[in-house]
């Protein structure tokens, strides 16, 4: 599949959220609002964007393998929780093989002081290292250096 297809999946995918997400009204640096803001900007991007650079392959198995690897991390911290999960799934395909934006937004600092920045010409994490040694982590496709 070409870049472009799987924006055009993704546009589809995400309309039935149009009318459930809001803006974030925390404004706060805790890592869930950190988050929230990130999807929130990503999911306006989804909806807005187009592809503007050389239309390039993604590999099926791959995207696949990322949904897969995000319903293992919701499998154990909120399995209750599909709508989500599906929303996620959205924003985390379209960060990876489309915007090749980081999982988590430079800024982010992690409780154990690991952190993810924006270098010269690349992301950054700091944790990559730790995090990549996690069972099925979704750390294997972020942009993000060591």
């Amino acid at each position: 599949m070409k870049t472009s297809e799987l924006l055009l999946k993704l546009k589809k995918e995400v309309e039935r959220y149009k009318e459930i997400v809001k803006a974030p009204e925390k404004t706060d640096n805790s890592i869930n609002s950190i988050m929230s803001r990130y999807n929130y900007e990503n999911f306006q991007e989804i909806l807005t964007s187009s592809i503007n650079r050389e239309d390039e392959d993604v590999d099926d198995f791959m995207v696949e393998d990322l949904k897969m690897r995000i319903d293992h991390y919701f499998s154990l911290y909120a399995p209750e929780d599909k709508s989500f999960r599906e929303f996620i799934k959205i924003i985390s395909t379209y960060l990876v093989f489309v915007a090749k934006k980081p999982l988590h937004p430079p800024g982010t600092v992690f409780k154990d002081g690991y952190r993810v920045y924006k270098g010269k010409d690349r992301y950054i994490c700091t944790g990559k290292r730790k995090f990549m040694a996690e069972e099925l982590s979704l750390c294997r496709y972020c942009i993000c250096r060591f």
